[in-house]
């Protein structure tokens, strides 16, 4: 079920140091039915450590992705905030790559295919790999083309074979789930060509350690991405880091280009730019991490004591998102149904279900006008200032939503 993970991920060093430990939890998006929560056994470590050689921060486990993966709960945002940022990145990418109709644009880890309908709607040729089959049947339901497999050496050289190089090749918040990244990068190989652009977009450590975004540690992301850990991996590849775009989205995120190093491209600007800032940071120093790891135990501490204050005042309080993140905060925090009373959440897999560890139960989102909770706290606050904005009447009526990272805070509403 997991194993030990004894060499970094990107560059092969075994120079690896502990930086955080987070204990055992349960894996973030096993959303369960109340009935199967007293046979549920799953409770694994959650341990982070740094490679000082080429400064990936990673989970020193591995759980086995086809446990995590073939049935999945998570669907890609529908927000307002998420469309337009797809639409952005979709027009980005196609100028960029100098591409349209007729083009080839493979996805790997396409999820629901969101994201390839824009493409198919500029007339583009789609296909998406999706390992999870509930969520790849609701593609195909689309009309995207959905191969039903992980994407590694071997799958690609067959879809090279039988659907021929795609022109541009895309991973949306994938990349870090891989635990084998030269498997990765040899299956990139085998179904580009030439002139592909490969296009990842990861959370970036950068922003992960400035905000403390320590909730995006679960089993799923095995890696915490910079450009010099990237950099480190390409070296003795066919690739090259050709251009590095940062995006507000999912509390600040980065698109990594990657071209054949054999190709007309010319290394942008922005690479040097990301790979100076990471070592201004020093971002490879274990010391750095260590400053992290006390705003992590803050966080862990005031958080709860917050929490246990407001319900001792007699106030309700509901989480807002049923995100994997939250899940991370409610285990690594100790909080439970006699913190929250249930968490709202807008996906169908979800609802009805119990929350994985806390077993908080999973309410549609309507519930939160009809109960009208004293404080709702914001488990998905990437997408903070969209859902304060659109709740409005909630606190009109005097509820306060209360956001945990990077500081627990209440937050109060525009006058």
């Amino acid at each position: 079920m997991i194993q030990e993970r004894t060499h970094c991920r990107t560059c092969g060093s075994s120079n690896l140091k502990l930086i955080l430990d987070l204990g055992q939890t349960a894996l973030a998006n096993d959303f369960l039915k109340p009935e199967d929560v007293p046979g549920y056994k799953v409770s694994l470590p959650l341990r982070v450590v740094l490679c000082p050689d080429c400064s990936l921060v990673q989970l020193a486990d591995t759980v086995d992705p086809r446990l995590l993966y073939s049935h999945y709960a998570y669907v890609t945002s529908t927000s307002k905030t998420m469309d337009k940022h797809l639409d952005n990145l979709m027009t980005h990418l196609l100028s960029t790559a100098r591409l349209g109709a007729g083009s080839k644009v493979l996805e790997i880890a396409s999820n629901t295919g969101l994201f390839l309908k824009k493409f198919k709607e500029q007339g583009c040729e789609v296909l998406g790999i999706e390992p999870a089959t509930n969520i790849a049947d609701v593609a195909i339901a689309t009309a995207i083309p959905t191969r039903k497999e992980f994407f590694n050496a071997a799958t690609a050289a067959n879809l090279r074979a039988e659907w021929g190089a795609a022109d541009l090749i895309l991973g949306r918040h994938v990349f870090a789930h891989i635990d084998d990244l030269k498997d990765l990068v040899a299956g990139l190989e085998a179904v580009s060509h030439q002139e592909t652009l490969i296009a990842f977009e990861v959370p970036y450590a950068v922003d992960f350690f400035e905000h403390t975004e320590y909730d995006t540690i679960y089993h799923e992301h095995l890696s915490y991405i910079t450009i010099a850990a990237i950099e480190a991996l390409v070296k003795d590849t066919a690739f090259m880091v050709s251009r590095v775009d940062h995006y507000p989205i999912h509390g600040g995120s980065i698109l990594f280009h990657l071209r054949h190093r054999s190709s007309m491209a010319k290394a942008h600007a922005s690479v040097a730019q990301a790979l100076e800032k990471e070592k201004s940071m020093r971002l490879a120093e274990p010391a750095t991490w260590e400053i992290f790891a006390q705003r992590v135990n803050h966080i862990r501490t005031a958080l709860p004591a917050l929490l246990r204050k407001l319900k001792a005042q007699g106030k309700r309080i509901i989480g807002y998102g049923a995100s994997a993140k939250g899940n991370t905060l409610l285990n690594t925090c100790g909080l439970m149904s006699k913190e929250l009373d249930y968490i709202i959440d807008n996906t169908p897999f979800k609802q009805g279900k119990v929350a994985p560890g806390s077993w908080i139960p999973v309410r549609p989102p309507e519930l939160l006008l009809q109960d009208q909770p004293d404080y709702a706290l914001l488990l998905a606050w990437n997408f903070a200032p969209e859902i304060i904005r659109r709740e409005t009447e909630f606190q009109k009526r005097g509820g306060r939503f209360i956001v945990p990272i990077p500081e627990p805070k209440m937050v109060e509403p525009a006058t």
